[in-house]
């Protein structure tokens, strides 16, 4: 079988961001699927790059190979600030169709990773090419992408409602996509963690104090700011006690603002975003993983936490309630209840013995959720929409 990849979240040289779709096709070739991916690139004019980000897409080569996989990376122009977002895929489309792995090769499907712009890329294309297309949606396209009833919203739901399969990455993102779709199926087939990430050697960061640790990108739903309020309420008496922010984005200055409001200036430190490697080694350093996000699409930075043996804390009615049981492999609070959060902390920091044991079971559970077991589901998924899409009788 032959799958066509399209994905703006997939890695480049020099950025290892975004690894699980890259994770996910690794699998899927180990499993015999031949993947060619692209990955349209929203790019602005150099004399405009205003940030990291901007420069980031600014260095993306037109084409690359990543262990084996090659990858496209047409660029196209984006307006800011989302105007027409919606119409984004079709910019897209116009730089991808006339790329030979597209005009020249035969594809059995394609799979688009986001409804905008992978998605309507993917449909677009889906008529050009004659084969179905499924998409995969991870949680921005239903938390951001079909809120209210505008543009956006409309071509996302266009999008999923003309594909062949849509897979979301949570039970909680299913439920949630279904609400406002009237689709007839949703798919969950949840993300993974690359077997070499368990036992991790942990950073010598800080030895003999007590670490509590939040990662991701600084920005509104994260909790980082329940994170700090927390840790000032559990300061008193915990002389030991440190916190990690690590991560760049828009709320950096407010984050170091507030820890210093809190009196927590000498006690948390925001390092900045960590290579993916050194943060699994913080992990598993930390005696607690707390990101108590919403909307959490999945939660993958958790589950990484949870390879390490480390006392996870999550949110409820999100993305990780999938695979933490409260109380049992991990913790989980409402989204923005800082005195639940302060107990989950304190239960954790002050019972050595039972922080050890949710971090074993947290640990035997990430241990289950494998990138091979995710192809499988995906692979069953592929052989149906293409059978399904074939004339009868044919081969």
């Amino acid at each position: 079988m032959r799958v066509l990849v399209v994905s703006h979240l997939y890695p480049y040289p020099g950025v290892d961001r975004h690894l699980f779709v890259h994770e996910q096709c690794l699998a899927l070739r180990g499993l015999g699927v031949e993947m060619h991916v692209i990955s349209p690139t929203p790019w602005i004019p150099r004399v405009l790059w205003s940030s990291s980000r901007m420069r980031r897409r600014g260095s993306k080569p037109p084409r690359a190979v990543r262990d084996g996989i090659v990858a496209d990376y047409p660029r196209f122009p984006q307006l800011p600030r989302r105007l027409f977002f919606d119409r984004l895929g079709d910019l897209a489309y116009r730089r991808v169709r006339g790329l030979p792995a597209v005009s020249g090769v035969r594809y059995d499907l394609i799979h688009a990773h986001q409804a905008l712009p992978d998605g309507a890329v993917a449909a677009h294309l889906s008529r050009d090419l004659g084969v179905p297309y499924l998409v995969t949606v991870h949680g921005a396209d239903v938390n951001r992408g079909l809120e209210g009833a505008g543009p956006v919203a409309r071509r996302t739901a266009e999008v999923l409602e003309g594909a062949a399969a849509v897979v979301a990455v949570s039970g909680v993102l299913a439920r949630r996509l279904t609400a406002r779709v009237p689709l007839d199926a949703v798919h969950v087939v949840q993300n993974g963690v690359p077997a070499g990430l368990h036992g991790v050697q942990p950073s010598d960061y800080l030895p003999g104090h007590r670490v509590v640790l939040a990662a991701g990108r600084l920005v509104a739903g994260k909790g980082f700011e329940h994170v700090l309020e927390a840790l000032a309420r559990l300061a008193a008496g915990r002389d030991d006690l440190r916190g990690v922010v690590a991560g760049e984005g828009a709320l950096r200055r407010r984050l170091e603002a507030l820890a210093a409001e809190l009196g927590l200036a000498d006690r948390v430190a925001l390092p900045g975003r960590l290579e993916h490697e050194d943060l699994l080694a913080m992990m598993a350093r930390a005696d607690v993983f707390a990101l108590p996000s919403a909307p959490e699409g999945f939660g993958l930075v958790h589950l990484e936490a949870m390879t390490q043996g480390t006392p996870v804390v999550g949110c409820l009615d999100q993305g990780p309630a999938d695979f933490i049981e409260d109380g049992v492999s991990g913790h989980l609070v409402p989204y923005g209840d800082v005195a639940a959060l302060t107990r989950a902390l304190a239960a954790t920091l002050d019972d050595p013995e039972r922080a050890r044991v949710v971090g074993e079971a947290g640990r035997k559970v990430a241990e289950t959720f494998t990138w091979e077991r995710n192809a499988h589901r995906m692979v069953e998924l592929y052989e149906r929409c293409a059978s399904a899409a074939r004339p009868a009788g044919a081969a």
